[in-house]
This record gives C-alpha cells, sequence and structure tokens, in this order.
C-alpha cells in the first residue's frame, strides 16, 4: 500500500524535527566543551579574587615566600626598572593581581596544545623559577653569601 500524500509529509517533518533537535545538540555539548576547556582562566581568576588573603599568608615568609608565589610582583617593584615613579608605585600592584589570571590564560594556550596538566604546572612553575633566579641575581643575595 502507498502512503498518502499527508503521511508522507508529516514523516518527513518528524525526521527534519529530531534532525534539528540533534543538532541543537550537538551544537550544546560544543559549547559546553568549549567552556569546560577555560577553567584555567577561571580558576586564575578565582585566584586573583583571592590575592590579597594569599599575600597577607606569604608575606610572613618574606622574602622567600614572596619570591616563590608573587616573583612577578617582587621583579615589578625592582629599583633597576628605571620606570617612572607612578608606574613603580603602581606596577606591583598590578601585577599582583594580574599574575593568576595570566598564568591561567598561558595555561589554556599550553592545554590547546594537547600539553598534559602536568606539563603545564611544569611550564608555571618554569616562568616562577625564571623570575625567582632573576630576583636572586639581582638582589645580590648570592653576592652577599659570597663576601661573608
Amino acid at each position: 500500500m502507498i502512503p498518502s500524500f499527508p503521511t508522507h509529509i508529516q514523516q518527513i517533518e518528524s525526521e527534519q524535527a529530531a534532525f534539528c533537535a540533534w543538532q541543537r545538540a550537538q551544537h550544546r555539548k560544543v559549547r559546553l566543551r568549549w567552556i569546560a576547556n577555560l577553567w584555567p582562566i577561571a580558576a586564575g581568576l578565582a585566584l586573583g579574587l583571592i590575592t590579597p588573603r594569599l599575600y597577607e599568608l606569604v608575606v610572613k615568609f618574606e622574602p622567600w615566600g614572596l619570591w616563590l608565589v608573587f616573583p612577578f610582583a617582587v621583579l615589578a617593584c625592582r629599583p633597576e626598572l628605571h620606570a617612572f615613579a607612578q608606574l613603580v608605585r603602581n606596577l606591583p600592584m598590578v601585577v599582583l593581581y594580574a599574575q593568576f589570571p595570566v598564568e591561567g590564560l598561558i595555561a589554556r594556550l599550553a592545554l590547546r596544545r594537547r600539553v598534559t596538566a602536568g606539563g603545564v604546572a611544569g611550564q608555571v612553575f618554569y616562568l616562577h623559577y625564571l623570575a625567582g633566579l632573576q630576583l636572586v641575581m639581582v638582589g645580590g643575595a648570592v653576592t652577599r653569601a659570597l663576601l661573608h
């Protein structure tokens, strides 16, 4: 028996509605996956919001605590920068708040290249290591230790 014309149209419309629903679900999955991939930036922003509390905890172990956790803020207030007075006064605070979100962005970019979470942590640790090494060189800690 040949299906009647209206039944055939209803079947096509139901298949089209099912396809549209499937397509919406796929788009939703893609959007959620994209949002889920932004977790390093979100974590960096969250750490940026608690930076003042973290600074209060770390300042107790000065100078090494600051060198380990906030090396870029310590570098920003070094007199060797020879920057304008207004910039030198504000730059450490800007760097203090921006450090973790920037590190989250670096982690997000590294994860896009299929680097593991351990590899990303290694990259961020390496950045902190380089900043700490520069602080040791600029601060003269090695020279004072060798002279005594």
